[in-house]
């Protein structure tokens, strides 16, 4: 069986029992939760304030509900968009099973299954007296044994995996989804409910979507309708005109005129997007000329005949 195990954990003699355990995860991976929706939300709230075809839809209702469920629906479709095998598909998710593999609770694997890189690393912090509660158990059995892990403690790795899967037993399937667990409550339709369930809750969208970021956005999203460029096949050519397009605005803001260009009015604070729909900052529009100058140094780097 292909075994690739590389998030695998073991508990350490210093965590506490699997309740305590549980309690201790579901408060700190909700608050990471909440870490990670945060800047979702800017990027998603600031697209509907600089978006003018955005803005321009449904806007009966209060502003605040307006704005913020319209930015739920761009991250929701964006989503919806997404295959359900690929790694960035709700990349807010977070789930942990535990697993004991001998007869008296000594030693004790935990694997979790997470969108983002904060939930583990929050794993990893969890201590008792300056002691860890986890540490890497991981295990594969298509690459050669790590040089700073023992052969014996290798082979132990995996036959505890091993039993953990219990592979011969038709229930389990070989998978670890009998093995008891905690899973996040939150996911991806409850993002925006940090903005829309906590009206009170500071979230400075500008320290999250800056306004470079957001002239970034809207200069590269004008160059390519000025440039009509025709929709490409494969990924290594969609992310070599995206790179050229990146570098031809890079280019353009070195220059004095991009110096000088104006930039995005800042976004309002969360808490005061049930503003009145003209106190909105005007949707930002690059200007042709900027565009202009933008697409003739995309195309000085295209080589003949691409």
């Amino acid at each position: 069986m292909s075994t690739e195990l590389y998030d695998g954990l073991r508990l350490t003699a210093h965590a506490p029992d699997l309740f305590e355990l549980t309690r201790v995860i579901s408060k700190r991976m909700r608050e990471v939760f909440r870490e990670l929706a945060v800047p979702v939300i800017a990027r998603n709230v600031a697209q509907v304030v600089d978006d003018t075809e955005v803005r321009e839809r449904d806007m009966g209702g209060p502003l605040h509900n307006y704005t913020v469920y319209r930015a739920r629906k761009l991250w929701l479709d964006e989503q919806a968009g997404l295959d359900d095998r690929m790694t960035f598909h709700d990349p807010l998710r977070f789930s942990i099973v535990f697993g004991q593999v001998d007869d008296y609770g000594t030693r004790r694997l935990a694997y979790p299954f997470a969108g983002n890189r904060a939930y583990t690393d929050a794993l990893m912090a969890f201590e008792g007296d300056g002691r860890p509660f986890f540490v890497d158990y991981h295990y594969q059995n298509q690459a050669d044994r790590p040089e700073e892990t023992r052969k014996d403690e290798w082979m132990r790795r995996r036959d505890d995996w091993n039993r953990l899967f219990d592979a011969d037993d038709r229930e389990t399937d070989g998978s670890l989804g009998h093995l008891p667990g905690w899973q996040l409550p939150d996911s991806i339709e409850g993002v925006f409910d940090v903005v829309l369930g906590y009206k009170d809750t500071t979230i400075d969208l500008n320290a999250h979507r800056t306004i470079e970021h957001r002239m970034r956005r809207a200069l590269n999203r004008a160059a390519t309708l000025d440039l009509d460029l025709v929709e490409v096949n494969g990924i290594s050519r969609v992310l070599t005109r995206n790179r050229r397009i990146e570098r031809a605005i890079e280019l353009y803001l070195s220059t004095a005129d991009g110096a000088a260009m104006l930039r995005p009015e800042p976004l309002p604070d969360a808490r005061d997007l049930d503003i009145a729909l003209s106190k909105l900052p005007p949707v930002y529009e690059p200007p042709a000329e900027a565009i202009a100058r933008i697409s003739e140094l995309y195309r000085e780097q295209v080589p003949v005949g691409d």
